[in-house]
């Protein structure tokens, strides 16, 4: 009903909006002032009276909608009141249920994309840069070290050789380790170590894990793994 309203005074406006030009036209242009006052003068006054028939409209219909809006809402609270579940999925499956979901987002798994090593074999990881893990073994913590998760801290030795003609850059971050249900453990940071590996020069660095399980492990650095059980 409102919406016809607002097209019919919409309509007449539009109308008046014409005469009242042809009016002006008749005025100015074609000097007949008795029909060009007559049609502006009507043009106007019925103008003015539709201009307000469109506003009141749109108010009412603004009102309207608010009505409907909170009829709604307040449906919605009764349904709630009397202990039953408001659905406003049409009776489709809920598309925010992610519970199947859940555990895979919270943990990381070990990826078989990598390229799998043995503990102690050397793999080219960049060009001309060569990574080994040469030793896997258990390390029992400090006093500055919270209880390990598994019992134990996993202690790995990395060796990275620079046989290329810039430096290379490594962290203490670029190595994971995963237990043998695949889980992704943790670093410890009691090294938390940067080192810049020169051209033609070889490091050897020490890297500690908190764990969630037993191994065999792997310890991974960017595409590559490597593979032992603890010593």
């Amino acid at each position: 009903m409102m919406v016809a309203l607002i097209l019919f005074s919409g309509f007449f406006l539009f109308l008046c909006l014409v005469a009242l030009i042809v009016g002006i036209i008749l005025l100015v242009v074609r000097k007949n002032k008795m029909p060009g006052a007559i049609m502006t003068s009507s043009a106007t006054f019925l103008g003015i009276i539709f201009c307000g028939v469109f506003a009141m409209s749109l108010i009412f219909s603004g009102g309207y909608s608010n009505n409907m809006m909170m009829g709604d809402r307040s449906m919605m609270y009764d349904d709630l009141m009397d202990g039953s579940n408001y659905d406003d999925t049409g009776g489709e499956d809920d598309p925010y249920d992610d519970s199947e979901e859940y555990y895979d987002e919270d943990y990381d798994y070990f990826s078989d994309e990598y390229t799998e090593y043995k503990v102690g074999q050397v793999a080219e990881v960049e060009d001309n840069v060569f990574v080994n893990v040469t030793k896997i073994e258990k390390w029992t913590g400090d006093k500055e070290f919270h209880s390990p998760m598994a019992g134990y801290y996993v202690k790995a030795t990395v060796t990275i050789e620079n046989k290329d003609v810039r430096s290379t850059t490594y962290y203490a971050d670029d190595f994971l380790i995963y237990d043998k249900d695949g889980l992704e453990g943790d670093n410890a940071y009691k090294e938390d170590w940067r080192v810049v590996v020169k051209p033609g020069t070889k490091v050897t660095k020490e890297i500690y894990f908190d764990v969630y399980g037993d191994g065999p492990f792997h310890i991974a650095c960017y595409d590559a793994s490597w593979s032992g059980s603890i010593k």
